[in-house]
C-alpha cells in the first residue's frame, strides 16, 4: 500500500460526500485515518443516508476459513463426489439484506496476510469461492496506517490498487456539528472549538505506553462525566483521554462553571457580563445555543448581538441546527438580513 500520507487528506464530513459518489459507481473505497477519528461511524451514516444496509465484517477477527467457508462433500447424480464450500451466512444476500448495501471490511489491514489474500478475490471480482457478492452491493474498508502503530500491516499493492483511497483527518467543526445535534455536553463542544489543535492530525498518537489518549472517540466518551462530582471528575476523564488532556479539560470546565448560570444571562441579557477571554466566549456561545428555544430566543439574541461576529455566528448556527424552527423567528430573520454573507 502506498503511504496513506500521500493520499489526499479530507475532513470526515467531506469524505462522506466523496464516498457516496464513489459507491454509487460501485467503486470499492478504503478509508484511512488515525484511531478514534470516526471512520466506522461515517460508513454507517452513509448507509443510513442512502437507505442501504451496512454489514460490518471485522477482518482482523477472522481466519481464512471464516471467509471461504467449510468444505462439504456433495454426491452428483452419476455417483461421483465433489467438494463445495458452505458460504458464510453473514455475507450479503439479496433475499435477506436487500438489493443494495455496503459490505464494510473494518480494520482490514490489521487482518492477517492470509485473510487479506482471501479478501483480494472478493474485492477484485466480487467472488469468494462459491460465493458471489450481489451486484448492487459495494465494498468499503477502513484501517489505520502502519505509522499509527495500531497493529496495522502493509496492504499488498495489488489489493490496494483495487480501492479508491481517502485519508480522513480530524475536523472539529464536523464533530461539533454532530455533537450539537446528539446531546454532547456543551462544555466539551466549546473546549474542542477552543483547543482544536489538540485534535489535529499533526498532534500525533502516544509515543510511549499510554493507553488513554485524546481522540474524538475517547473525548466523546469522557463528555458523559461533564457534570460528575468535582472531586472525581478529572480522574474519570483522564481514564479516557490521558492526564494532560484531562487537566486542560478540567480547567475549562471550572472556568465554564465560574461564568454563572446561563439562565441569568437569559433573564437579563442587556446587563449580563460579556466575557473577554476567548475560552469564555466559546463556552458562553455554545452553552446558550444548547439552551435556545422559541420562548427565549429573543432574550438570547439580545445577548448574542453583544458578542463578536465569530461567536455570534457560532451561537446562532448551533441553535438553529438543534431547532430549525428558530429560523422562523423575527430575531433570526433580522440577523440573517444583516449578515447575508454568512448564510
Amino acid at each position: 500500500m502506498p503511504n496513506p500520507v500521500l493520499v489526499r487528506k479530507v475532513a470526515i464530513d467531506r469524505a462522506a460526500i466523496l464516498m457516496v459518489r464513489k459507491i454509487k459507481k460501485r467503486h470499492a473505497v478504503h478509508l484511512w485515518g488515525k484511531p478514534g477519528i470516526g471512520k466506522s461511524d461515517v460508513v454507517h451514516q452513509t448507509g443510513a443516508l442512502l437507505g442501504w444496509k451496512v454489514i460490518e465484517y471485522r477482518a482482523n477477527l477472522r481466519e481464512q476459513v471464516d471467509l471461504r467457508g467449510i468444505p462439504n462433500v456433495e454426491v452428483l447424480a452419476d455417483g461421483s463426489k465433489v467438494t463445495r464450500w458452505l458460504v458464510p451466512d453473514e455475507l450479503p444476500r439479496v433475499d435477506r439484506d436487500g438489493e443494495f448495501g455496503i459490505l464494510f471490511l473494518d480494520e482490514m489491514n490489521t487482518a492477517s496476510q492470509q485473510v487479506q489474500a482471501a479478501l483480494f478475490q472478493l474485492v477484485l471480482s466480487g467472488k469468494l469461492g462459491d460465493y458471489t457478492l450481489p451486484s448492487g452491493w459495494v465494498i468499503v474498508a477502513a484501517g489505520n496506517a502502519v505509522s499509527h502503530r495500531a497493529a496495522a500491516q502493509r496492504m499488498p499493492t495489488a489489493l490496494a490498487n483495487r480501492f479508491s483511497h481517502f485519508y480522513i483527518v480530524a475536523d472539529v467543526d464536523a464533530w461539533a456539528k454532530w455533537a450539537v445535534t446528539n446531546g454532547i455536553a456543551p462544555e466539551f463542544v466549546a473546549f474542542a472549538r477552543f483547543r482544536r489543535e489538540l485534535f489535529s492530525d499533526e498532534h500525533g498518537l502516544p509515543v510511549g505506553d499510554e493507553h488513554a489518549f485524546l481522540t474524538f472517540r475517547s473525548f466523546t466518551r469522557a463528555s458523559e462525566f461533564a457534570n460528575e462530582d468535582v472531586d472525581l471528575r478529572e480522574e474519570l476523564i483522564a481514564s479516557d483521554v490521558g492526564d494532560a488532556a484531562a487537566r486542560e479539560i478540567e480547567g475549562f470546565l471550572r472556568l465554564y462553571a465560574s461564568l454563572g448560570t446561563l439562565e441569568d444571562i437569559v433573564r437579563d441579557p442587556e446587563n449580563a457580563k460579556v466575557p473577554i477571554e476567548p475560552s469564555e466566549l466559546y463556552a458562553v456561545a455554545t452553552g446558550l445555543a444548547r439552551l435556545a428555544k422559541r420562548s427565549n430566543f429573543k432574550q438570547i439574541m439580545k445577548y448574542g448581538n453583544r458578542l463578536d461576529s465569530e461567536r455570534q455566528t457560532l451561537l446562532i448556527h448551533d441553535a438553529v441546527m438543534r431547532d430549525a424552527k428558530l429560523k422562523e423567528t423575527t430575531e433570526y430573520g433580522a440577523w440573517a438580513v444583516s449578515n447575508p454573507h454568512i448564510n
